[in-house]
């Protein structure tokens, strides 16, 4: 399994909903709103000076499930492209409790 962590600017967080859900219509994931931090497309403060913030998701996947998350992002950086959008994958989480 694997922890997918995407950090992306609130302005395209809609866009990403509805294309993951689209596609992977049963995926779990927690949503992280006001997300501050400086990264390449400068900071997200939330402040008159940096007035944007970012949106985090934690979503844990298989790797096929992966593989789509990734296809949607790079889709949305092509059509987003001066919109921040950072993604990591770390391989190996283990579920601690069996789901009912």
């Amino acid at each position: 399994m694997n922890r997918l962590e995407i950090i992306m600017d609130q302005t395209i967080e809609d866009i990403f909903l509805e294309r993951l859900y689209r596609r992977l219509p049963e995926a779990a994931f927690s949503l992280h709103r006001e997300t501050l931090g400086n990264g390449a497309s400068g900071p997200r403060m939330g402040t008159a000076v940096w007035p944007e913030e970012n949106s985090l998701f934690v979503i844990y996947t298989a790797q096929r499930e992966t593989d789509i998350v990734r296809s949607i992002l790079r889709e949305m950086r092509d059509a987003h492209p001066n919109n921040g959008i950072a993604a990591f994958v770390i391989p190996g989480a283990e579920e601690l409790f069996e789901n009912p």
